[in-house]
């Protein structure tokens, strides 16, 4: 899955696709948010992440 933010946008690829399958609009945080990048999977679930990497890009 590559996920894309900008300002309160954020895309959401998945399988190297060239298309989101996940467009979000508005993101709670808003554009002056900072500092902070979270993972959740449901109450109770186990979630396992591999490979991850976290870039920015201007």
């Amino acid at each position: 899955m590559r996920i894309e933010v900008s300002g309160q946008h954020a895309k959401l690829f998945l399988d190297g696709g060239s298309q989101p399958v996940l467009i979000i609009n508005d993101l709670f945080r808003g554009t002056q948010a900072s500092g902070t990048i979270v993972l959740w999977v449901e109450v109770g679930t186990e979630g396992y992440f591999s490979d991850l990497k976290i870039t920015k890009t201007d």
